[in-house]
């Protein structure tokens, strides 16, 4: 099957058209998990305020304890620990949601509870994911501190013009490295959802030769997304004003009334605003990954099993 680099950039929006009750549940998926974010920080303003107070009566005194320092981190920690997880939570759900638009690219069959399951396609992406993740960051700490000693070396032997020139070429090269490494592993979602293994680094195998196509496709996604989130603002931006989420973000965070109404989940315009969000995320998701498993599909002429 032939590989369309245009093609697959809009597969997104033929997933979407073909089975629009996928998105329904993406953004039901979206949603529950907005407001129950938005209702767990609710809980920690009151700690928080409390938290706050002591902080500052702290700082009056000449020389607390190690005693009281502990203390107060520990109290720190004890509220943190409410949102804490939101972490996993979040990279359970994107796991299940990149596994769902691969599913619905390769399987269009399998549409049932809009392609979302929870499951070992879930446990393999999202360990992929995670393992990638590492090793792209990984690879900045690596690159970056090669940077900083290239900078270094140049200014020494050359001067500041030769550091300067340096610091452009090497960051350049940075980023061209990083976007070819980031090309050459996106298909490594696909693969693990059609081929049900954990595929770390079989994307090498399958990109190979077609980095400039992948390339084209990815910006061409990300251009539309943009586009989509650009349009969506008319909605989101009125929404966030009158539920207060605005007022909050540019500069009423010290306000903990102002953050009380901006997370109150009773508020309709709070809800109201969480469900938009989730529809637009839910739209930009399967625009963003729909693509990759389609290249895989159109490159192996391979989908995954109906079951």
């Amino acid at each position: 099957m032939a590989f369309s680099a245009t093609d697959a950039a809009f597969e997104g929006f033929r997933l979407v058209r073909r089975n629009p009750l996928a998105l329904v549940a993406w953004t039901l998926l979206y949603a529950v998990l907005t407001l129950t974010a938005l209702f767990s920080l609710s809980t920690m303003i009151g700690p928080l305020e409390a938290w706050t107070a002591q902080a500052e009566a702290m700082e009056s005194v000449d020389k607390p304890s190690l005693d009281q320092i502990m203390g107060l981190m520990s109290q720190f920690g004890v509220i943190m620990a409410q949102v804490a997880w939101l972490l996993p939570v979040s990279l359970i759900v994107g796991a299940m949601l990149s596994a769902a638009v691969a599913r619905g690219v390769l399987s269009p069959s399998r549409d049932r509870f809009g392609y979302l399951r929870l499951g070992m396609d879930e446990v393999r992406v999202l360990v992929v994911t995670f393992v990638l993740g590492l090793v792209m960051g990984l690879g900045a700490f690596v690159a970056f501190l090669a940077w900083g000693l290239l900078i270094a070396a140049a200014k020494t032997g050359g001067g500041d013009g030769v550091a300067a020139i340096a610091a452009i070429v090497g960051f350049l090269a940075i980023v061209c490295g990083f976007v070819w490494l980031a090309v050459r592993l996106s298909l490594a979602a696909p693969i693990t959802v059609a081929e049900k293994r954990f595929a770390f680094f079989d994307s090498f195998a399958v990109t190979k030769g077609r980095f400039w196509p992948l390339l084209g496709m990815a910006v061409l996604a990300v251009v539309m997304v943009l586009l989509i989130q650009l349009l969506s603002s008319i909605v989101t931006m009125p929404l966030a004003i009158i539920s207060g989420l605005e007022s909050w973000s540019f500069g009423s965070g010290q306000d903990p009334e102002a953050v009380r109404a901006a997370l109150d989940v009773t508020n309709p315009w709070v809800i109201g605003q969480a469900v938009v969000e989730a529809i637009v995320s839910a739209l930009t998701v399967g625009i963003m990954y729909a693509p990759f498993a389609a290249a895989y599909r159109d490159i192996t002429g391979r989908a995954t099993p109906a079951a």
